[in-house]
Formats: C-alpha cells, sequence, structure tokens
C-alpha cells in the first residue's frame, strides 16, 4: 500500500531535516564563539581566579562561553525548532548521566556530586550547540584557532626557558598542563599534514607541528608523548597507501625530537633530571610513588563502594582524610591522574562499564566518518584530526568530564557530529556551508 504526502506533511518533514542544519551565517557566529574557548581554557588554567565560586564548586571562564553559546542556540530553536543528536552518542551519555545521578545519592559532599551532574549537562549541551556546524570549512577554523592560542603558548614558554625556566609553562598555571595542550595540539597537526595534497599545506602543518612539538619538549612532561605517538600510529594507519610514507616520517621526527634534546644542553639536563625522578625514594619527590599512593586510596573506596562508588567528584574531597600533604608533592588534595580508576573508586562498576561504552562510542563516530568512501582530501582530514585528538586524550587517561580540557572535548565531538550529517554522496557539497 502506498503512502501519499501532503503539502503540509512535505514541509513539516523539510522543516524537521533542516533543524540540524544551521544557516552559514548563524554557523559563523558559532565558531566565533568556538575560537573563544581554548582562550577562556587557558584563562582558567592560569592563576586568575575562577568568577565566583560555592565551596569547592567553580565557575569560570570556559563556563561563561559555554552559557553565552548554549543561550544563542535556545534562542535559534526558538524560531527554527530543535534539533537531535544521533543515537550512537545519545544512548552512551544518557546511561552514563543515570550512573552518575545514582552514584551522586550516597555521596558524602553532595555538593561536588551535584555540580558534576550540572557539568555533564552543559558539557553535552556544547556538543549539541555545536552538532548545528556542519561545514567543513568552520571545523578547521576552530582547528587552526587551537593551534595558534598553543603556539602563541610555545612562543612564551620559549622565552620562558631562555630566561632560565628548566620547566616552563606559558601562561597556564603548571608546566603539565601546558605540555598536554601543545602535544594534543601536535597530533592534531600531524594528521591534517598526513591528509595535504598541496605540499604548500603539508609543510605548514609540519611547521604548526614541529612547533608545538617544542612545546611538548619544554614543558618536561613523559606522558603527552605516549598520546602523541598513538595518535600518530593511528593516523598512518587509516591513511591507506600512505601508511608507509607516513610512518617514515614519524619517525624521521621521532628522530629529530631525540637529537633536538640532546644538541639543546638546558633542555638534555632538564629531560634527564626529569627521568632521574624516577629513582627517588619519596613521594614529595616521585610522581610515580606518590600516584601508587593515590591509587591506593581510589582501590580502597572502590572496595567499600563497588557498585556505585563514593560519589562523583568525591574522590579529591576524601582523599586529603587518608594521605599526607606531602605523600601528594605538597598538594593539599589530588585526584588519581587515571581516569579508569577515578571511575571506579567514584562511580563503582556501573559508572566504569557506562563511562567505557561512552569512550567506544565516541571514537566510532571519528572511525566510521574516515571510514567514508568518496570523501574529499579536507573532509577525510578533519575527521583523521578528531581521532588524533580523541585519542591522545584516552590514551592519557584522563577524564572526559574535567573541567577546562573537557570544554574542548565536548566542542569537538559537536563538530564531529555536525560533520557526519553531511551528504557522503555528493564530495563537492561538503566543502560548502549548508543553508538552513
Amino acid at each position: 500500500m502506498s503512502s501519499r504526502s501532503t503539502p503540509l506533511l512535505t514541509a513539516l518533514r523539510s522543516s524537521q531535516g533542516l533543524q540540524g542544519i544551521a544557516a552559514p551565517s548563524f554557523q559563523s557566529l558559532l565558531t566565533l564563539l568556538g575560537c573563544m574557548m581554548p582562550i577562556a581554557v587557558c584563562l582558567y588554567l592560569t592563576d586568575i581566579e575562577p568568577i565566583f565560586q560555592i565551596g569547592d564548586v567553580e565557575f569560570t571562564q570556559p563556563d561563561v562561553v559555554l552559557v553565552t553559546i548554549l543561550l544563542l542556540v535556545l534562542v535559534r530553536s526558538i524560531f527554527k525548532g530543535l534539533h537531535t543528536l544521533p543515537k550512537i552518542f545519545v544512548l552512551p551519555v544518557a546511561l552514563f548521566l543515570l550512573s552518575t545521578m545514582l552514584s551522586g545519592i550516597n555521596a558524602r559532599d553532595t555538593l561536588r556530586a551535584a555540580a558534576a551532574v550540572v557539568q555533564l549537562l552543559g558539557f553535552v549541551s556544547l556538543a549539541w550547540c555545536f552538532a548545528l556546524v556542519t561545514s567543513p570549512k568552520y571545523f578547521l577554523r576552530m582547528i587552526h584557532a587551537l593551534f595558534a592560542v598553543f603556539i602563541f603558548e610555545t612562543l612564551v614558554a620559549g622565552s620562558e626557558f631562555l630566561a632560565g625556566d628548566p620547566m616552563p609553562k606559558g601562561t597556564f598555571g603548571q608546566h603539565q598542563e601546558f605540555a598536554m595542550y601543545t602535544s594534543y595540539a601536535a597530533a592534531m597537526a600531524f594528521a591534517l599534514m598526513a591528509n595535504q595534497e598541496q605540499a604548500g599545506k603539508r609543510w605548514l602543518y609540519g611547521a604548526a607541528m614541529c612547533l608545538l612539538l617544542i612545546g611538548s619538549l619544554l614543558g618536561q612532561e613523559r606522558a603527552p608523548w605516549i598520546g602523541f605517538v598513538v595518535s600518530a600510529l593511528a593516523v598512518s594507519y587509516f591513511s591507506g597507501e600512505k601508511r608507509k610514507r607516513l610512518l617514515r616520517g614519524f619517525a624521521i621526527t621521532m628522530l629529530a625530537v631525540f637529537i633536538l634534546v640532546a644538541s639543546v644542553p638546558p633542555l638534555r639536563e632538564a629531560t634527564l633530571y626529569r627521568w632521574a625522578e624516577v629513582g627517588n625514594e619519596s613521594e614529595q619527590n616521585n610522581s610515580l610513588l606518590s600516584r601508587l599512593a593515590l591509587w591506593g586510596v581510589a582501590y580502597g573506596f572502590f572496595v567499600s563502594n563497588p557498585i556505585l562508588g563514593v560519589g562523583p567528584k568525591n574522590y579529591t574531597s576524601l582523599v586529603p582524610h587518608y594521605l599526607s600533604v606531602e605523600e601528594m608533592m605538597g598538594a593539599d588534595r589530588l585526584d588519581p591522574h587515571n581516569v579508569w580508576i577515578q571511575t571506579l573508586a567514584e562511580q563503582g562498576l556501573v559508572g566504569f562499564i557506562t563511562y567505557i561504552v561512552l569512550c567506544i562510542a565516541i571514537l566510532r563516530i571519528a572511525v566510521r566518518g574516515l571510514r567514508q568512501k568518496q570523501l574529499p582530501r579536507e573532509v577525510h582530514a578533519l575527521w583523521a584530526a578528531s581521532l588524533a585528538y580523541h585519542l591522545f586524550w584516552i590514551s592519557m587517561s584522563y577524564h572526559y568530564f574535567a573541567k577546562g580540557a573537557g570544554h574542548i572535548h565536548f566542542v569537538i565531538i559537536g563538530l564531529m557530529l555536525g560533520l557526519a550529517k553531511m551528504p557522503s554522496a555528493k564530495p563537492d557539497a561538503q566543502l560548502s556551508p549548508m543553508a538552513g
């Protein structure tokens, strides 16, 4: 039996299809605000005070950008209707939200548990907002903004290093955070470089990658290099016939890094000092011993509350009761520096399983985009950069819902969801903004 579409039904279907595709002017405005996010994150990661604070719960500069974007999209929705997100993302994030709420019921610090739920909703709303950006041009513009911010930070750190600081940090509050952000940007630059057909663009992205890797070196952190290696190898694997050439290029890049460290005496001495810390017998001066102590406390929390944990964001509130300041490397409180251990402690097995499902879903979105056929090289490059980004943070064992980094995580996720709306059957249409 065939069905006939009335003009009203046809118009309704058309309007529903356009709800998730914003006009180029609106996408441009969202892009401008999105470019502000890494700047706001850098401000948050300095010693600048939060805008306001209730107990341990802070409202920060990235939150201002988040609220501004959300209000803007909600106003648009009044006239254009609410757009939806795909089930591949909605179902896992809904399960994790449910597990977070359940875990927060018996939390000792209920304010922090409630803040975790609100923060989760805020981050997911960022992905929802940026899913309206369906133009590769705007996606790429936001990545370029990331590069610009962290290259600037590298130049600042370079001047600090030349002035005698063995662990420069740019404008960040800590050198570890500086090293992480420059390293993930370098991983994305490698992905974009690997997917360029024009020699000029390859050289530009290669130069950006080298500058960002220098920033990572200056930050004197070991772990971000693991994330960069994992990301670069994954990008090379998904590059098809260019795989061998990219692996050779990657090997040459790593060799150049070793030569740079060996040939610059201050950098060599600082690097050797960092590696020598492993042999220190005091938790105060040995990050590995300190983390083992933190993991031991987390294990105790998990054993006492294996199903739902001690409550989201409650680990840092509770750990000072179990470890001294010296055991936490001079800090008054620390997280376990491992999202899997932290999730087991805070949200138990239920939260742990739902979090893994969410991580797998995010990676599936990126991999599925890379496997589309007949993609223009520019669009393929964006999917490769997205995969590199998420593999970097997952290999770093960094929580998707951490303040600062989480704001950028969900901007990238939203851009991926927007890019996935583009019709793969029409390669030429994917390079131009879509009207709505």
